[in-house]
């Protein structure tokens, strides 16, 4: 039984007033189909009962036809026949008065056991819980953890290992610019106390998918200690602060589809985070390295990269596939992988009521927009002007928003006021945050978070909110709370099959999907062959790909790569690499696409085609000597144009 769910009606009972219903009910009473079961039970108990009220209209039609007998074969007539009636008056009465306060009793209680008494009140009524009674929405996995329990020395060394392997390089990546030369984990283990799994549900809604999310948290004596050496003196001016007091919860979301007549049934699983994940720490650098104070400055860098860097990589709609049977099974499974559906077009009106942020009162604001967090894209966020000195800004500002799962994805809205001068953190002589936090640096007003699947249910309908701006984290359960202002909003979410005029706009987001190229030319002699990788360049920012080694024909699955804010009719360079682990890398081709002419012109503004390469010229080509003369090789791509219309 759900904890907020209403109460079954109750089933019908013996002469000791317990339930006859069948016991696999009682044992079941968290699942929907014995809700269900019950009520209908109920319903057909209701339906062979006679109410109280027609028993009583009954009897009192009885008593009068009996009283009517009575009188004419008793010949009652004068003062018996007053004294009579009233002395059946008063019986009448305090019978009555004895039914009413039978019924208000009744009420009462009814009343009492209509209440649901939660956890806290099945431990005071019966001093324990019933194991088959759960107040949650999500099953107890108490044998996981168990499981879990045993094997988690194993596992522990394996997820540190990971760790350090994936999150050591995005911190050299993110490391404050300045003092420190490197950052890194000189040990890390969590201890003797595993994860624990808090519930796991099932969502039953799509027959084509099996969707499981999990709910994880570790709280625990964890031993990591962070390395930090600073710029001047090395090791020497090394630092190591221990990670204490150290909690993680969370949900983990996992697909598993497409389901086939194969064991396991199904063909891959997709694992990503529901929603960010809340993280609490607490630094010691130590009486020697300046106690709290060292720590409140590093953690002021280290909270927020954890919080977005590192959950980034992994929150819906990011994910990880994990393919299980071969494609030859399971057909292809482009699908699975993270893609573009539609778009979001915020119109972002005014605010009001913020709060004084700064120390002569007034207000700096500017908001943050953003459906994805992608360390590798910081201009994945979209932003409004900073309106100056003003708690009640008006911005009328159009910003837009790619959408890969409108169904489920949400997007996050965070207001900030513009510091142009931090004095506290010029104070505090805050070095780990870096120059970048000292000046044009930004302190949050407040954050809201809305779901994109109330807009998506109507599509290029617009959706006027006042949003609510609080200081909670999006992982609340609860929101992010509220009282620091107001966000007026007007958002529409257009699917690109609405989107019409490709070529009429001024700029658009291009979306470029690398599926492989053919016949390339080799550059490793003399195995005649290629370490083949391709570099983008669009609108002065350049992305390029994972490298296939060993291959002329290299194949990419689930490699795409976004240019935003691209003016029309700009050219997208391709550039096609050999690497080379010892040697600077080699120029194997090279094309340049008009996406005016290729792209915003063709039907839906999406191309899908192998385009021709340009093979470049150089000396270690002479040295192949092909005995035939080499094929066109060429790059298959799908362009997509997504226009932007800033009226």
């Amino acid at each position: 039984m759900a904890a907020g769910s209403a109460q079954a009606p109750a089933g019908p009972k013996d002469d000791a007033g317990v339930s006859t219903l069948a016991p696999a009910f009682s044992r079941q009473l968290s699942t929907r189909d014995t809700k269900a079961a019950l009520e209908v039970a109920a319903e057909q108990a209701a339906a062979k009962s006679i109410p109280a009220s027609t028993i009583a209209k009954a009897a009192f039609a009885a008593w009068v036809g009996f009283m009517a007998i009575w009188i004419k074969w008793l010949n009652l007539w004068g003062m018996e026949l007053v004294w009579g009636s009233l002395f059946g008056l008063l019986w009448g009465v305090a019978l009555a008065a004895v039914y009413r306060l039978n019924q208000q009793r009744k009420d009462t209680r009814r009343q009492l056991l209509a209440v649901i008494p939660g956890a806290k009140g099945m431990q005071e009524l019966l001093h324990h819980i019933p194991t088959w009674i759960s107040f949650r929405e999500t099953e107890k996995m108490e044998w996981l953890n168990r499981i879990l329990e045993k094997v988690w020395p194993y596992y522990d060394e394996a997820i540190c290992a990971t760790i350090k392997e994936q999150v050591e390089p995005l911190m050299m990546q993110y490391k404050p610019p300045g003092l420190i030369k490197r950052i890194y984990f000189q040990k890390l283990t969590f201890g003797d106390d595993p994860f624990r799994v808090e519930g796991i549900r099932v969502d039953r809604e799509n027959p084509e998918e099996i969707c499981i999310e999990v709910d994880y948290r570790w709280a625990g004596d964890a031993n990591i200690f962070l390395a930090i050496e600073l710029a001047a003196g090395g090791k020497a001016t090394r630092m190591v602060p221990k990670v204490s007091d150290l909690a993680v919860s969370g949900t983990l979301r996992v697909i598993l589809k497409p389901l086939v007549p194969e064991i396991p049934g199904f063909g891959a699983a997709v694992v990503s985070l529901r929603k960010p994940p809340l993280i609490r720490f607490n630094l010691d650098f130590g009486a020697s390295m300046g106690g709290s104070y060292s720590a409140g400055a590093i953690k002021a860098w280290l909270d927020p990269f954890l919080r977005e860097t590192i959950s980034g990589m992994m929150l819906w709609p990011k994910r990880m596939v994990v393919p299980i049977l071969p494609e030859i099974v399971t057909g292809p499974l482009d699908d699975l992988y993270l893609r573009h559906q539609g778009v979001l077009q915020i119109d972002v009106v005014r605010a009001k009521d913020l709060p004084r942020m700064d120390t002569v009162g007034t207000t700096d604001a500017f908001v943050e927009f953003f459906t994805l967090i992608d360390p590798k894209k910081p201009n994945s966020v979209e932003k409004t002007r900073v309106i100056k000195k003003d708690m009640n800004p008006v911005w009328n500002e159009r910003v837009w928003l790619l959408v890969q799962e409108p169904t489920t994805q949400a997007l996050f809205v965070e207001c900030f006021d513009r510091d142009y001068l931090n004095a506290k953190e010029l104070m505090r002589l805050n070095v780990f945050k870096g120059a970048a936090n000292l000046v044009m640096a930004k302190d949050l007003v407040g954050r809201c978070m809305l779901q994109v699947a109330e807009f998506a249910e109507t599509p290029g309908e617009t959706v006027e909110k006042w949003m609510p701006l609080g200081r909670g984290e999006f992982s609340n359960e609860d929101g992010c709370g509220a009282g620091f202002g107001e966000l007026q909003l007007r958002i529409t979410y257009w699917p690109f099959n609405l989107l019409s005029r490709h070529a009429e706009c001024a700029r658009g987001t291009l979306i470029v999907w690398l599926l492989g190229c053919s016949n390339l030319p080799p550059a490793d002699l003399p195995i005649m062959s290629s370490d083949p990788y391709v570099e983008f360049n669009c609108h002065n920012e350049t992305q390029r790909s994972s490298t296939q080694m060993s291959t002329l024909n290299p194949r990419w699955v689930g490699t795409k790569f976004d240019f935003f804010k691209v003016p029309s009719g700009e050219t997208l360079s391709i550039k096609v690499w050999d690497y080379d682990a010892l040697t600077r890398d080699e120029l194997l081709c090279e094309l340049d696409v008009d996406l005016m002419e290729t792209v915003q012109k063709a039907p839906g503004g999406d191309v899908t085609k192998a385009f021709p390469l340009v093979a470049v010229a150089t000396d270690w080509l002479t040295y192949s000597k092909p005995a035939k003369v080499p094929e066109q090789p060429t790059i298959t791509l799908r362009l997509q144009w997504v226009p932007f219309k800033d009226t």
